[in-house]
C-alpha cells in the first residue's frame, strides 16, 4: 500500500546556514523559523571566523529545535495558517505574538491580587495620621470591592475608574479617592505588582457639581466671638485663630502653647493637616484678640465649640449644655471660620501667593480664586477686619 502524504506533513528543506561575503561583510540568511523576531533575517559579521561561528550555532539551534518543525499535524498547520491571518493586520509573526503573551503571563505570574496588595499598603502606612489611614483604608475598600478578585497587573485605567468614580458622588469626593488611589498604584508600581503608566489613563473628576462654599457675616462673625468671651473665655483665641488666620479645626486641636506668639505662628509638620510646616504672620486684627486672650489650648475643645455654637444659636447638637437655646440661624455651614477668613482676606486685598502658604492649600491660586474670589465686598471685609475684644 502506497503511503499518503498530506501536503503539510511535506518534508522543508534543511537550513545549511551557509555564509557568503558581500560588500557589507560576511552574511548569513536566518529563516524565520529560528529567527528572534519570527520574520526572515540576514546577520552580518566583519570576519569570516565570527560568521562561521554563528553558523555552527544556528545549526545546533536548529538540531536541538527547529527539526521539530520539519514535520507539523496537519490540525496544528490550520491553526497557524488562521492565526497568521488574524496576525496580519497587526503587522506581527506568531513568534511576535507568542513572546507578547508569553511576556503577559509572566507579568501575570509576578503580580498580586488587589486584596493581597491592599493588605501589604497598610502595613506599610504605620506612622501615618489616624485621619490619612482611615481616608486610604475607605478608599481601598471601595477598590477590593470592585476588583478583589483582580491581579494588579491586568487591571486597566477603565478598571479603576469604574471602582472609584461613582454617579452621584461629589467631585471633591470622588478626587479624594483619586488621590488615595494614585498614592496605592504608585506603591505597587514600585513592587513591580503593576505597570504606573497605567494610571495615566485615570482622568481627574470633573468640577462643577459641588456647592458653593459658606462663610459667616461680620455680624455673624462678631456675635460668636461675644458669646465666647462671656460663657468660655478660653475659647476666644481659638476661634480667633480660626477666624482671622484660616487655622483648621483639626489643627487648633494640635496646636501648643508654644507655638503661637505675636509675632508669628508656628505651624510644624506634626501640627498641619498636610504634614508641611508653615508660619502665618498675625494680622493686627488677630494680634489684638491674642493680647486680650492669650492662647492655651482649650481641652474639650469639640464639645466646647458645640456648645458655643449653639448658645449662638446656631442648630448645633450638644451634649454640654443642660437647657440650650432654640436654634434660631439654621445648620452651622461646613469649614465657615476658615472660609470666613479666606473670602474676607481676598475681598481685602490679600495676594493670593502669601494666603495659598498660610492657608496650607497644595492645589495652586485657582482653587482660592475659583472658591473665595468675589464673594465678599472691600467694605464686608473691613467691618470683619475691625472687630475688637469686648475687653
Amino acid at each position: 500500500m502506497r503511503a499518503v502524504v498530506w501536503k503539510h506533513q511535506i518534508m522543508p528543506r534543511t537550513p545549511k546556514f551557509q555564509f557568503l561575503k558581500t560588500a557589507s561583510g560576511w552574511m548569513i540568511n536566518v529563516p524565520a523559523t529560528l529567527s528572534e523576531s519570527g520574520k526572515r533575517e540576514r546577520h552580518f559579521y566583519k570576519t569570516r571566523d565570527q560568521a562561521k561561528e554563528h553558523a555552527s550555532k544556528l545549526r545546533e539551534k536548529y538540531a536541538s529545535h527547529g527539526a521539530g518543525a520539519a514535520a507539523i499535524r496537519p490540525a496544528l498547520a490550520e491553526d497557524a495558517t488562521r492565526a497568521m491571518e488574524i496576525l496580519e493586520r497587526w503587522g506581527l509573526s506568531l513568534t511576535q505574538a507568542a513572546q507578547r503573551i508569553d511576556a503577559e503571563m509572566k507579568r501575570k505570574e509576578a503580580s498580586v491580587s488587589v486584596e493581597e496588595a491592599g493588605a501589604a499598603w497598610v502595613e506599610s502606612l504605620d506612622g501615618l495620621r489616624d485621619r490619612s489611614i482611615k481616608s486610604y483604608t475607605v478608599t481601598l475598600r471601595r477598590l477590593t470591592a470592585a476588583l478583589s478578585d483582580r491581579v494588579m497587573s491586568t487591571i486597566s485605567a477603565e478598571d479603576i475608574v469604574t471602582a472609584i468614580q461613582q454617579n452621584g458622588v461629589a467631585s471633591a469626593t470622588q478626587s479624594l479617592h483619586r488621590r488615595n488611589t494614585r498614592a496605592f498604584w504608585f506603591w505597587c508600581a514600585k513592587k513591580g505588582w503593576c505597570e504606573k503608566d497605567v494610571f495615566e489613563g485615570v482622568p481627574t473628576p470633573r468640577k462643577g457639581t459641588d456647592k458653593e462654599i459658606e462663610f459667616l457675616t461680620p455680624d455673624e462673625a462678631s456675635e460668636l466671638l461675644l458669646v465666647a468671651e462671656q460663657a468660655y473665655p478660653k475659647a476666644v483665641p481659638m476661634y480667633a485663630l480660626a477666624l482671622f488666620a484660616g487655622i483648621r479645626a483639626e489643627e487648633l486641636r494640635r496646636l501648643e502653647e508654644r507655638h503661637v506668639t505675636l509675632e508669628g505662628i508656628d505651624m510644624p509638620a506634626e501640627v498641619t493637616k498636610k504634614g508641611r510646616r508653615r508660619h502665618i504672620t498675625p494680622n493686627d486684627t488677630l494680634k489684638a484678640w491674642l493680647l486680650a486672650y492669650p492662647f492655651i489650648p482649650c481641652p474639650n475643645w469639640k464639645q466646647v465649640d458645640c456648645a458655643l455654637r449653639r448658645l449662638a444659636e446656631w442648630d448645633v447638637a450638644s451634649s454640654m449644655l443642660e437647657f440650650p437655646p432654640e436654634p434660631s440661624r439654621g445648620r452651622w455651614p461646613q469649614n465657615a471660620l476658615r472660609h470666613s477668613h479666606a473670602t474676607y482676606a481676598i475681598a481685602a486685598g490679600e495676594p493670593l501667593e502669601k494666603l495659598l502658604f498660610e492657608f496650607g492649600h497644595v492645589g495652586g491660586v485657582e482653587v482660592l480664586r475659583n472658591h473665595y474670589l468675589g464673594r465678599a465686598s472691600k467694605a464686608q471685609a473691613e467691618v470683619f477686619f475691625s472687630l475688637r475684644p469686648s475687653r
